[in-house]
């Protein structure tokens, strides 16, 4: 839930070597503007004037060493409390701020939980000024949960909070309606920046349809992925839909909801995640097409091991729908690998989708609505998460060798 912060006062301004400087009223120091630091001084005031923290009872810029944590990282701001078996201050709650231009990513929700495992506080928040999310721990399940909001102090010591209720998921569009829908919604986005979407209205319409049919497939968390075994991979859990920032070898950022799937494979258990967005090259911004990311983020790295390009990658006949792939695959900063060397990391893992040159992943008939208890749904998400992790298998490989 967003706190509104827009009415929040800030403290005083004051020059310092010609820069312009808060007065901190917790550091009791002049700090330079920015955008992060006025977050910060926002949120500060916000604890204080709304939620009836105590001033004294907040660091800022906090560093874990003094807390015991073998680390050189710092919290953003620490709330503490007494605890009254030893009488001395422990750290309830912990926030995490960025700047209004930062993405609130797994990243640093993953930031935030750890700075939280490490201090051992009850409460999680990270805010950018527009967005905020909190997250309350429930010792019965061993996890953070998420919030309405940040409860007041009182509340907060008391541990009286509201878990967040997402109220009951929208009906899909009917398959009849879906067409309608579309054009009209692609027309209107016309007249607008057609990358601030998930489908391009320059995306010819008959791949569009069936883009927006696997979208809301994947947003549909009613039903779920059957676990178990598949080919070369376990499926844990169908995690269902969380809101993900994942990074490209060139530096794009995809930022929205991807539905995740815990899967065990080589030992390893990984998250790999799926969004429906749009795409396009630095080199031709005026060409957006419509992409199916798949990501993977496991200890060492969050990425997208794939980006299908459903413009150049998927064919229509009739009403059915065919997803291949080029292989052309990019290796971080070395530039792109060999589509020959991927086929044979391939043909290890999933050798039925190797199609001539191209992969060839799967088909659906266009005629009714996607869902994940379809077979060939199914069928399509186990070869794109396999081709995924085969592409990561050569990544590794060429990263080795030099």
């Amino acid at each position: 839930m967003n706190i509104n912060l827009e009415k929040t006062l800030l403290p005083p301004i004051y020059k310092r070597n010609g820069k312009d400087c808060y007065l901190d009223p917790i550091r009791k120091m002049l700090i330079y503007v920015t955008p992060e630091e006025t977050v910060r001084q926002k949120v500060i005031s916000y604890l204080i004037k709304d939620l009836g923290v105590p001033a004294e009872m907040i660091a800022v810029e906090e560093h874990l060493s003094h807390y015991g944590v073998q680390s050189k990282r710092r919290a953003d701001i620490v709330i503490h409390q007494v605890d009254d078996t030893e009488e001395v201050l422990s750290p309830i709650a912990v926030i995490e701020c960025k700047a209004p231009n930062v993405f609130l990513s797994k990243r640093t929700a993953d930031q935030m939980l750890d700075y939280a495992n490490l201090l051992g506080c009850e409460y999680a928040v990270m805010i950018n000024g527009f967005d905020c999310f909190s997250y309350k721990y429930k010792e019965d399940s061993d996890q953070y949960v998420q919030i309405e909001k940040l409860p007041s102090y009182s509340d907060m010591s008391n541990g009286i909070y509201e878990e967040l209720d997402i109220g009951e998921l929208p009906q899909r569009v009917a398959f009849e309606e879906m067409e309608g829908i579309l054009k009209e919604s692609l027309q209107y986005k016309m007249d607008f920046d057609p990358w601030e979407y998930d489908i391009s209205p320059q995306t010819p319409f008959e791949l569009a349809h069936a883009a927006f049919n696997l979208s809301e497939c994947l947003l549909d968390t009613r039903i779920k992925m059957p676990t178990g075994k598949y080919g070369k991979f376990t499926l844990i859990e169908d995690y269902g839909v969380r809101m993900l920032t994942y990074g490209n070898s060139s530096g794009g950022t995809f930022y929205g909801p991807y539905r995740s799937f815990l899967i065990e494979y080589n030992g390893s258990t990984e998250f790999v995640s799926f969004n429906v967005t749009t795409y396009w090259k630095s080199v031709n911004p005026d060409k957006v097409k419509t992409c199916l990311c798949v990501a993977i983020d496991n200890e060492k790295t969050t990425h997208h091991a794939l980006q299908l390009v459903i413009d150049d990658n998927v064919t229509v006949e009739e009403d059915v729908v065919s997803f291949y792939h080029h292989g052309k695959i990019a290796v971080g900063n070395r530039g792109s690998g060999k589509i020959d060397e991927l086929r044979l990391f391939v043909e290890d893992l999933c050798p039925q989708i190797i199609s001539g040159k191209r992969f060839y992943l799967g088909s659906l008939k266009n005629n009714k609505l996607w869902t994940l208890e379809d077979e060939n749904v199914i069928s399509l998400i186990e070869n794109l998460i396999t081709y995924s992790l085969a592409r990561d298998e050569y990544r590794k490989h060429i990263k080795s060798k030099t």
